[in-house]
């Protein structure tokens, strides 16, 4: 039976104006075991979190969408998920578990060059593109939907800066942080974000990381998420304060992550925390890196037992 080891990085979408649209990976990763049993056709996750149904979660679900989405019968597979992600805080841990089911079924039908396709149906599950393109791709990247495709690329994956996150106590769900975001925004508040985003992209990519501050700001999505975030624009002005290129909402929340200078980000993230506790928002921190790579599919090769000798 064959057997695959898949890792999966976190992420933190928006960073600010990219809403739905940038992405950036994080040193932090999930990894899941799949062994195939094309005897059977049963999928479970041995290992399902929180009381859910072995056979019914997010990563099953993925690796039968698959399936379904090729047109194609998929052998049985066990598998097992372990993650460094906090779920529930903004960074990503559904994308990564429909990545690595995805993935895994992939692997498992022996599909090729399938990179395409895992954005494809990632996102048509995920909802956006923004967290899907950077778990698979690594880096930070820029993506938008356009009739079924996703077009995804790279902005820069060596970006040799640290990450402080802050990450609250109390979850906040992707489904009720979106709730909040109304339909129609002002013209001048689209805008405010568009010039934003492409400065922001552009001071990235020639290494003006001094500059971005301003370019993380957004008027989009963080206002509106503020409503039930109150600290967050001083958790936000904390981090800037104490040294941090940019910090803005990770994802749709609640986390709190700031872009910093190596060897700044403890300090960074006690001041965040500092400020968040003066405001009633508990929280601890966490420090991590941008992960340069994405999505990782290993074939895990039997180990053949030498022969004895005399």
């Amino acid at each position: 039976m064959k057997r695959f080891h898949i890792t999966v990085p976190a992420t933190s979408a928006n960073l600010g104006p990219g809403f739905d649209t940038l992405g950036l990976a994080l040193d932090l990763a999930a990894s899941l075991e799949v062994q195939v049993d094309p005897t059977r056709d049963r999928v479970a996750l041995t290992n399902a979190l929180d009381g859910a149904d072995p056979e019914n979660n997010l990563v099953v679900r993925a690796y039968r969408e698959w399936g379904r989405r090729e047109g194609v019968s998929l052998p049985g597979a066990q598998l097992s998920l372990s993650s460094e992600i906090p779920v529930g805080k903004g960074l990503g841990s559904s994308a990564a578990c429909i990545v690595a089911g995805l993935a895994a079924a992939a692997a498992a039908t022996e599909s090729k060059h399938a990179r395409e396709r895992l954005l494809r149906y990632g996102t048509g599950m995920e909802g956006h593109p923004d967290n899907i393109a950077a778990a698979v791709m690594g880096g930070m990247t820029v993506a938008f939907q356009q009739d079924g495709e996703v077009r995804a690329l790279p902005v820069a994956n060596h970006l040799s800066m640290a990450i402080a996150l802050f990450l609250p106590d109390e979850p906040l769900f992707t489904q009720e942080a979106r709730a909040l975001i109304p339909l129609r925004v002002p013209l001048e508040d689209a805008i405010y974000d568009l010039g934003r985003l492409g400065y922001l992209i552009t001071a990235l990519l020639w290494g003006r990381w001094d500059l971005i501050g301003p370019a993380m700001e957004d008027r989009l999505h963080q206002p509106y998420r503020a409503d039930v975030i109150p600290a967050l624009p001083a958790v936000m002005t904390a981090a800037r304060e104490a040294g941090a290129f940019g910090a803005a909402l990770s994802g749709g929340g609640p986390s709190v992550i700031a872009l910093c200078p190596r060897g700044a980000e403890e300090g960074i993230a006690e001041a965040m925390c500092r400020r968040a506790a003066e405001c009633g928002w508990q929280g601890t921190a966490l420090l991590t890196r941008v992960r340069e790579s994405g999505l990782s599919v290993r074939e895990q090769k039997e180990e053949v037992a030498s022969p004895e000798t005399s």
